[in-house]
């Protein structure tokens, strides 16, 4: 039996059919999907402004009419962003000491007034290395070394600036648990401690990487290279020019304003005594300004042009599993900016500069002194609120609401969500919670009932994270929650767009992709990002229907990814919509420029190239790709699936063979054999491809579609038996996958085994009650046990 579950599918007209349908919407529901979906509109006051010509001048010009401003500035964190090494700026210990790691030996040295490491190169032999500058302060400074071709690499063994009474005034390495000799992809010399592309973006005043894709050289520039005053307010000429001599000049010649128009302040409701922002924010324009370089995100152009909001120049990322925790707690080191979208603080119109000073950077009060400044002490700054003794840990805000993690051995950074502890949810979850995190003699169990004992264990609305996790574990229910979820009005942006995005990882039937089509519309231009990324499941004529209007869209990130899903519909578009497509392919494009020095920038072109039916160029990306990142997998496995669709089996099967041969992690491995396997069925080659696939097998043991594809392909060879074995695997690692339950049923029960067939159908059943292939699949089961 051939049972297709639910249609990916459907036709044009059918789409265009529910989309009109989907605007007939009636009462609340309608009510709420026209608040979260109203298309975007341009805000009434704008931060930016048009400054043509203006250019860097550098912070020493500010210093005059800035003077208080400019000597908060060299006490800050961005003043020693990157600095030379000299003996004001180096904070190691460099008097000829050696520090060793797993086997290897670094030794620091000066040599005059220069500062040198004697270590290891990337083929092993031992070196001494001009240290040129210092990269970072507190709490550890990193070294950079010049390299030929304008690299400038990181050492990984760092100085740790902090007291020695808390450990600190010590050399380490970034990885205290791993030797990682010279042919590791993560010795110090390799492309991932490579500060052009790495880190320079953030650490220097308007940066040009300035990377030659044809020698493969940088020509790196700054303006200045730590963060000065340019970095935040932009390029001053213009403004130099308006403070010599006052004019009407926009935003006084600065391209962002940084200040409210009407600057609010901070007042407590008395009734409910609660902080509220007397004057609403009028932009986003100071959190915007931060995040360039306090997220986890992609840019969207080679070079930084300041002036434009955040999704013009980056595109940042959602909840993804592999960076954050379900309940959106960091896990990554994804630094703040998606943490903090996610608070009831910034929803409440908090900015940085409410907690933070615009110039030192440091708090602006200690401990909770900062907190209330705003919150009423006599409501939050008690053991009737936090529940511990005033001396206590436990009775700091920040311990409870912004837990840290530690990242890079010795930094510990706050969770910026800035959240109830909910070790309750942990329980359900997994999650960390920040009661754990101070008893960690404790299990969660105990912190859950104290939570409750504090709390009460009334029933509490679902947070976004149990519905995350649910679909993540394909749960019953899942798909429409997550759809409610993307529909929220009440929830932040960055939960709406993880929402729509995680749709993307389920079978859709067309009724639920249109509504989540309605997300296309959204206020929130991530939203609508993720939205344009789901339609990917559509055929191109039923994309280029839905998606026409977005490559138009007014934020950039938003066309860029229209253009990407649309390449292969571009022979279906009429004129205007060619017209609109090649501006919006061009960004793409451009923002491909700022990694080309990547294997990824050469592997998006090259799908991109592919979906526009142009193979040759494809082709050459591909390999492009292969030559700077030898080891990238993808740009390997994707090279061999053109080269086998053009009937090039041999270089095809070569390809293949190398991409397994250029890995060292068995989970790559693992996943190369896997193609290889692939390749080998379909050109009928079984008994080396199930080999291969075995192999794979073994190397991906919870990797569910690889034991399933080997449960299928040895039922296929006459070996069900042991076929069916796999199967259950890959079952056991996603109970709630039908194709899985499918593909056990079916074989349970052409082998006889009507027990273990009857069990899949039934929890097929339970997941899809209304699909008539599932019940006659059932029925038909019952009648064979039945009949044994």
């Amino acid at each position: 039996m051939n049972l297709k579950l639910i249609t990916r599918g459907g036709s044009l007209a059918a789409f265009a059919l529910l989309a009109a349908c989907g605007k007939k919407n009636s009462g609340a529901d309608a009510e709420k999907s026209e608040t979260a979906s109203s298309a975007p509109k341009a805000p009434a006051y704008s931060p930016y402004h048009d400054v043509p010509g203006a250019t860097y001048v550098g912070a020493e010009s500010c210093r005059a009419c800035h003077a208080d401003a400019y000597t908060d500035w060299t006490k800050s964190d961005h003043h020693k962003a990157m600095l030379p090494a000299t003996a004001e700026n180096v904070a190691g210990d460099f008097d000829d000491v050696t520090f060793e790691h797993r086997g290897h030996t670094w030794r620091f040295f000066r040599k005059g007034e220069e500062y040198w490491v004697n270590a290891e190169d990337a083929q092993g032999a031992r070196q001494d290395f001009r240290i040129e500058y210092t990269f970072g302060f507190e709490p550890l400074q990193q070294y950079l070394i010049p390299f030929p071709g304008g690299r400038y690499q990181a050492l990984q063994v760092c100085w740790d600036t902090r007291p020695a009474t808390d450990g600190g005034q010590r050399w380490f390495h970034l990885y205290p648990d791993e030797e990682i000799p010279p042919d590791d992809l993560l010795h110090w010399t390799g492309i991932h401690f490579n500060w052009n592309y790495m880190c320079a973006d953030c650490h220097s005043t308007d940066l040009k990487k300035n990377y030659d894709p044809q020698t493969k050289d940088y020509h790196t520039t700054w303006s200045e290279m730590n963060v000065s005053c340019e970095a935040c307010h932009g390029p001053a000429s213009k403004h130099l020019e308006w403070a010599a001599a006052p004019t009407e000049l926009p935003g006084k010649g600065l391209l962002a304003s940084l200040k409210e128009p009407t600057e609010g302040a901070w007042a407590v409701n008395p009734e409910t005594l609660q902080p509220y922002r007397t004057t609403p924010l009028a932009s986003n324009v100071q959190i915007d300004t931060c995040a360039r370089c306090h997220s986890h995100r992609e840019l969207l152009e080679p070079t930084f042009t300041p002036g434009k909001p955040f999704l013009e120049t980056h595109e940042p990322s959602i909840l993804e599993d592999r960076l954050y925790h379900h309940d959106g707690q960091v896990d990554e080191e994804v630094y703040v900016y998606g943490s903090f979208v996610q608070s009831k603080m910034f929803h409440a119109g908090v900015r940085c500069t409410d907690c933070h000073h615009p110039h030192t950077m440091k708090p602006l009060a200690e401990g909770n002194a900062l907190c209330i400044r705003c919150h009423v002490p006599q409501k939050y700054d008690t053991p009737e609120h936090h529940f511990h003794k005033v001396e206590n840990k436990g009775a700091s805000c920040v311990e409870c609401h912004m837990p840290h993690k530690t990242y890079m051995v010795v930094d510990d950074r706050r969770d910026h969500s800035i959240r109830i502890p909910r070790p309750d949810l942990s329980q359900k979850l997994g999650t960390p919670n920040a009661c754990n995190q101070c008893h960690q003699d404790k299990d969660v169990a105990w912190a859950t009932e104290a939570f409750h004992h504090w709390w009460g264990k009334e029933t509490r609305p679902p947070h976004y994270g149990e519905i995350l996790a649910a679909a993540r574990s394909g749960e019953v229910g899942s798909i429409e929650k997550l759809v409610q979820l993307a529909d929220d009005p009440d929830r932040p942006g960055i939960v709406r767009a993880t929402a729509v995005a995680e749709l993307a990882n389920h079978p859709l039937d067309f009724l639920t992709l249109n509504k989540a089509s309605i997300r296309l519309r959204d206020a929130d231009p991530l939203v609508r990002t993720e939205a344009v990324s789901l339609m990917e499941t559509l055929a191109p004529g039923e994309r280029l229907a839905a998606l026409a209007p977005r490559l138009s869209d007014p934020v950039k990130a938003v066309r860029i990814e229209a253009a990407r899903v649309l390449a292969p519909a571009f022979s279906l578009m009429n004129p205007g919509q060619r017209a609109a497509f090649d501006r919006a392919a061009d960004e793409f494009k451009t923002k491909q420029l700022a990694i080309l020095d990547r294997a990824g920038g050469h592997l998006r072109l090259a799908l991109f190239a592919n979906d526009l039916g142009l193979p040759a160029e494809a082709e050459a990306a591909y390999r492009t790709a292969i030559e700077i990142e030898p080891a990238s997998l993808p740009a390997r496995i994707n090279l061999a699936e053109l080269l086998s669709g053009q009937e090039r089996v041999t270089e095809a099967e070569a390809t293949y063979r190398e991409a397994v041969a250029s890995q060292t992690l068995d989970e790559n491995i693992g996943a190369a054999r896997d193609a290889l396997a692939r390749f080998l069925i379909r050109q009928k080659r079984y008994d080396e491809g199930l080999v291969e696939l075995k192999e794979a097998a073994r190397l991906l043991p919870r990797n569910a579609r690889t034991q399933y594809f080997l449960g299928i392909a040895l039922n296929s060879l006459g070996q069900a038996a042991e076929g069916l074995a796999y199967l259950k695997t890959a079952h056991e690692i996603e109970p709630n996958n039908p194709e899985y339950l499918v593909g056990l049923a079916t074989v349970a029960r052409d082998t006889g085994r009507f027990d273990e067939a009857l069990a899949a159908a039934q929890a097929l059943a339970r997941l899809t009650p209304q699909d008539p292939q599932v019940v006659q699949l059932l029925e038909q089961i019952q009648m064979l046990k039945a009949g044994k």
